[in-house]
């Protein structure tokens, strides 16, 4: 399967050669086959495990990809409507604030609209995410959620239980950054969104995934990290060590690779966010590169995989559709979405050479902060899955390497 792929070998031989990543891989599905499955590399600190597509690895925001496809399979029920506001299903949402000063997060005015659904989809909701430990303040907001997910992880680790019901009620008793619809933010948004995805279901957000993406689908080794249980074992993440003791890592978890003294490999998560004891949808999953291979093999597929339909064709299409205004693309259109426009959850390609890359108009897709990325095409009936595990990822510099490497071994 792999050997006539000789320029997309070499790139990939060449990221773990040159250190760029410890262990990496790569599947790609064309026409509802999977055509170029490669893996390399190792994924602990000491090379006892090797990088395979079984590999489990921590998805962080990869997750999103789940809890919008999720969402979107009770919007093919008519079970709400994208301009619904969010306080019809979640009253806790009903009378929202926006922060108006940089300097006093007292300082509030009531929002002009409600949020809506939309609104949490496309992340123009105002809810920001909460600042990185040791990392400069982006804001008095998203400082103020910090000091939030502190206390939460406090009680958590003292034994307190949390449910995402009680995380979705803290973050709507915060104020807004701005107000809804204004601008494009990343943000806990889609916390909110699977929150929502219990109310409309009935269930757990890991039972409701299980019914309608993992079993389906065939996602053996898909789950919350709050499911894993203690002896499992997942690919350890790359760091560099000047950003070690900024993440609060212990040195007792920690170790560098083999022959390397530039980097750590951590076997705890090193991002806040896991620590606050809910199913996180945001950001709180574990699979591999095979099962996330499947989930965009579906969306290739126009929501349909192995004869198995999960999303009706029309539902990815609006998933793909850009939802930001020409005044709102700067704020998302930088970095790793250069060239993309922001849908449902998902950037979606709208000019490849502003992105740098060739895939095709209307691609679409996420990443998250360890490495994993994603896009599809169904158009194109397309998909491609790239998977390493380092925080901060080299998305930036991998996914066009690999992209065009794959374009030069095949004319699709």
């Amino acid at each position: 399967m792999n050997a006539d792929w000789k320029k997309l070998n070499a790139v990939i031989d060449r990221f773990v050669k040159e250190g760029i990543v410890t262990g990496c891989g790569m599947r790609i599905f064309k026409d509802g086959e999977m055509v170029f499955n490669r893996s390399t590399g190792v994924s602990t600190a000491d090379g006892s495990r090797p990088f395979t597509a079984d590999t489990r690895l921590r998805m962080h925001s990869m997750t999103k990809n789940f809890t919008c496809a999720a969402i979107m399979t009770l919007y093919d029920q008519g079970l709400f409507a994208l301009d619904d506001p969010i306080a019809e299903y979640l009253p806790e949402f009903a009378n929202p604030m926006v922060c108006v000063s940089d300097t006093d997060i007292s300082q509030v005015v009531p929002a002009a609209d409600p949020i809506t659904i939309r609104q949490l989809l496309s992340m123009r909701s105002g809810i920001p995410y909460w600042d990185m430990p040791g990392v400069p303040s982006e804001g008095i907001v998203q400082a103020e959620y910090l000091k939030m997910a502190q206390k939460i992880a406090s009680r958590v680790s003292g034994g307190e239980t949390n449910t995402l019901e009680n995380l979705v009620k803290d973050i709507a008793k915060m104020p807004l950054c701005f107000q809804p619809g204004e601008r494009w933010m990343y943000g806990l948004s889609l916390t909110v969104i699977g929150r929502l995805i219990e109310v409309l279901s009935g269930m757990k957000i890991s039972d409701y995934m299980k019914k309608t993406l993992w079993e389906p689908l065939g996602m053996t080794k898909t789950c919350f990290v709050t499911q894993l249980q203690g002896s499992e074992q997942i690919g350890e993440v790359m760091i560099p060590a000047e950003l070690a003791e900024p993440m609060g890592l212990n040195p007792d978890v920690i170790s560098h690779p083999a022959g390397r003294e530039d980097v750590f490999c951590s076997r705890v998560d090193v991002l806040p966010g896991t620590n606050l004891g809910v199913e996180l949808p945001c950001g709180g999953l574990i699979s591999t590169m095979n099962d996330i291979g499947r989930l965009f093999a579906m969306f290739a597929g126009g929501g349909e995989l192995d004869g198995v339909r999960v999303l009706g064709r029309r539902t990815i299409d609006l998933m793909r559709t850009n939802q930001l205004t020409p005044e709102q693309l700067p704020d998302f259109a930088v970095m790793t979405n250069k060239g993309f426009g922001y849908g449902l959850g998902y950037r979606t390609m709208l000019d490849p050479s502003d992105a740098g890359f060739y895939m095709p108009a209307g691609s679409f897709g996420w990443d998250g902060a360890s490495g994993c990325y994603g896009l599809a095409n169904p158009d194109e009936k397309l998909a491609i899955v790239f998977a390493e595990s380092s925080v901060p990822h080299h998305i930036i510099y991998t996914v066009p390497r690999v992209v065009a490497a794959m374009n030069a071994d095949r004319n699709w």
